[in-house]
């Protein structure tokens, strides 16, 4: 019995660490929308893969894999969103898109 719970603990503790290295590989993109309230989701695309989020009083943040992304606002009230494309996102990065204004 004693032996199971040792082997189930390195089997979890080898689990944890997979998870984290995975994690760190990964970059992020993140900015503001400007004004906060215009803007309804922001959308990253990289081929099939894509990350969806919502703004939070205009800041907004993704976890994405490293690629070549494309950032998509979407736009409530003008008719066209904004679109950002070829953000070059490398293993831990860090992508400030700064503040993203809207035509108001």
């Amino acid at each position: 019995m004693r032996k199971a719970l040792v082997e189930l603990g390195i089997i979890i503790v080898g689990i944890v660490m997979f998870h984290t290295i995975r994690t760190m590989r990964n970059g992020s993109i993140n900015g503001k929308v400007y004004p906060a309230n215009d803007a309804e989701s922001v959308v990253a695309v990289n081929g099939n893969d894509s990350v969806r989020v919502k703004s939070t009083n205009g800041y907004f943040g993704m976890k994405v894999k490293p690629g070549i992304w494309k950032v998509i606002v979407a736009v409530k009230k003008q008719p066209g969103n904004v679109v950002m494309e070829n953000l070059q996102v490398n293993q831990g990065d860090d992508i400030d898109l700064g503040e993203i204004r809207l035509a108001e």
